[in-house]
C-alpha cells in the first residue's frame, strides 16, 4: 500500500484524499479493535462472568488508558502542522517529548488506577475475577500512549504502510497468545483464564512499540527529522503537552461519566449487567470506524491549516459527512437486517429472545451512528486545538450523560434492552453542540483571513 503523497490543495480536502487516508487507518484500527473483540468473545466461551469482568475492567481502565492516548495523539496535530509548514527538524525533538510523557505518565496513572479499582469494583459480583485483570492492565498502561505517539510520527505525515504492517504483526501475536494463555496448551501452558488476555496484550504491545521506535531512530529519519535528539526539553515538553491537557480533562470526564453509567447497570446485575457487557463488546469493534475517521479528518484539516488553505475546510467537512453516512449505512446490514444471525454467530452460548434482541441491537446501532457523527466536528476542534471547549464538553456530558441515564434507569425503570437506545440521546445532543462550535471556528477563521488582491 503506497504512502500518501502531497497532492494539489483542492484534492487534499476531497473525498478521494480522505478515503486514501481513511482506508489504511481503518485497517490499523481494525487490527487494534479485533483483538479486543475476539478476546471478549473467547472469554464469553470460557464463561459469561469472565466476559462481563473483562468488559467492565476495560470501562474502568479506559479512564487512564484513553486519557493518556488522547494526549499522545496530539502529536499527530503537531506533526501535521510542522510537516505542512516544512519545519521537519522540529518533528523528532517534538515527538520525543510525547515519548517522555508516555513513560512519566505511570507516576500518576498507576497509584490513581489502583485507588480507583477499590471504588469501582466494590460490592460487584465480578470483583474477584476483574481485579487481577484490571491491575495487570494498569501496570502496562504506559505502552498505549507510547505506541500512539510513535504511530503519530507516520500518521501526521499521511504515511500508513509501516503502521499497518506492524499493527497486523502485533495483533497476530496477540490473537495466538490470547487463545493459548486463556485456554492453555496441553501440559506445557496451563489455562490462565481472564489474565491470559492481559499477558498476551503486554507481549504484543511491547513488540509494537519496540519496532516503531527502532524505525523512528533509523538513519534516514535522523537526517530528515532529527529523531535522535531525545533530550527532555522542559519548554518544548510544555508547549507540546499543554494543548492536550484540557483534551485529557475532557477524556477523563467523559470516561468517568461512562464508567459511572456502566456501573449503574452493573450494580443492577442480571440482564442489565449482561446487556451493557454485550453492547460494550460490539463497541470495541465499532470504534475502529470512529478512530479511523477522526485520525483521517484531523490529518486533512491539520495540513490545510498548516498550508493556510482555509477556503477548503468546508469541502473537508462535506467529505467527512459523506464518509460517515456510508459507514452508518454499512453497519445497518449486520445489526438491523440480520440481528439474530449476527448475535448467534458472535455469542453462541448466550440465548436471547428476538423481542429483546432487536431493541438491543437497534440501540447499539443508533448510539454508534450518533457517536460517529460526533467526530466530524470534533476533528475540527482537535485540529484547531480548541481545548477549552473540549474541557467544557467533558462537564456537559455528566449532565446529558450520567444524570440523564441515572434518571432513565432509576426513575423511569427502563428495561435492560432499552439502555443503548436511551444512551443514544447523549451522543445525539453532544453531536449538535460540537457541530455548532465547529461552524463558529471555521467562520471566524475565514472572516479573519484577508482576501487575496488581484
Amino acid at each position: 500500500m503506497p504512502d500518501i503523497q502531497e497532492a494539489d490543495l483542492n484534492s487534499d480536502a476531497g473525498v478521494r484524499r480522505l478515503l486514501k487516508l481513511f482506508t489504511p487507518l481503518l485497517f490499523v484500527a481494525f487490527s487494534n479493535c479485533i483483538f479486543l473483540v475476539i478476546e471478549k468473545l473467547l472469554l464469553a466461551r470460557l464463561s459469561t462472568e469472565a466476559m462481563e469482568a473483562a468488559v467492565n475492567s476495560a470501562y474502568a481502565c479506559q479512564i487512564f488508558q484513553g486519557s493518556c492516548v488522547a494526549l499522545a495523539m496530539m502529536a499527530q496535530v503537531f506533526i501535521g502542522r510542522w510537516n505542512g509548514a516544512g519545519e521537519l527538524k522540529l518533528i523528532g525533538p517534538g515527538l520525543w517529548q510525547f515519548i517522555w510523557f508516555s513513560v512519566l505518565s505511570m507516576v500518576v496513572t498507576l497509584p490513581l488506577g489502583i485507588f480507583y479499582c477499590e471504588y469501582y469494583f466494590w460490592g460487584l459480583s465480578i470483583k474477584a475475577l476483574a481485579e487481577p485483570y484490571y491491575t495487570f492492565l494498569m501496570g502496562i498502561n504506559f505502552l498505549y500512549p507510547l505506541g500512539a505517539a510513535l504511530s503519530c510520527f507516520y500518521l501526521g505525515q499521511g504515511k500508513t504502510r509501516l503502521i499497518l504492517g506492524v499493527t497486523l504483526f502485533s495483533q497476530a501475536i496477540k490473537l495466538v497468545l490470547a487463545y493459548v494463555f486463556i485456554f492453555g496448551w496441553g501440559s506445557l501452558i496451563p489455562s490462565m483464564g481472564i489474565l491470559g488476555g492481559a499477558i498476551s496484550t503486554m507481549i504484543a504491545q511491547g513488540f509494537f512499540c519496540a519496532i516503531l521506535l527502532g524505525c523512528f531512530l533509523n538513519k534516514k529519519n535522523t537526517v530528515l527529522f532529527n529523531t535522535r535528539d531525545w533530550k527532555f526539553n522542559p519548554k518544548l515538553f510544555w508547549e507540546c503537552i499543554y494543548p492536550g491537557l484540557l483534551r485529557v480533562c475532557n477524556r477523563v470526564l467523559n470516561f468517568t461519566s461512562w464508567a459511572a453509567i456502566a456501573r449503574l447497570m452493573t450494580v443492577k446485575g442480571g440482564d442489565y449487567l449482561l446487556f451493557v457487557s454485550i453492547g460494550g463488546t460490539f463497541f470495541m469493534f465499532l470504534t475502529m470506524f470512529v478512530d479511523a475517521t477522526c485520525q483521517a479528518l484531523v490529518t486533512v484539516i491539520s495540513n490545510l491549516l498548516g498550508t493556510r488553505s482555509y477556503s477548503l475546510l468546508k469541502k473537508a467537512f462535506r467529505s467527512g459527512i459523506i464518509l460517515v453516512i456510508s459507514i452508518v449505512l454499512l453497519t445497518t446490514i449486520p445489526l438491523l437486517l440480520f440481528p439474530s444471525l449476527t448475535f448467534n454467530f458472535l455469542f453462541p452460548t448466550i440465548h436471547l429472545e428476538i423481542e429483546m434482541l432487536r431493541p438491543l441491537l437497534f440501540g447499539i446501532w443508533l448510539s454508534f451512528a450518533f457517536l460517529l457523527f460526533n467526530f466530524i466536528p470534533i476533528s475540527d476542534i482537535l485540529a484547531f486545538k480548541d481545548m477549552n471547549f473540549s474541557f467544557f464538553m467533558g462537564f456537559f456530558n455528566w449532565i446529558n450523560g450520567y444524570l440523564f441515564m441515572y434518571f432513565a434507569i432509576h426513575q423511569l425503570q427502563i428495561k435492560a434492552e432499552q439502555f443503548w437506545i436511551f444512551l443514544s440521546v447523549m451522543h445525539g445532543t453532544t453531536a449538535l453542540i460540537y457541530l455548532w462550535r465547529s461552524s463558529i471556528l471555521r467562520s471566524r477563521l475565514l472572516v479573519s483571513t484577508p482576501k487575496p488582491t488581484s
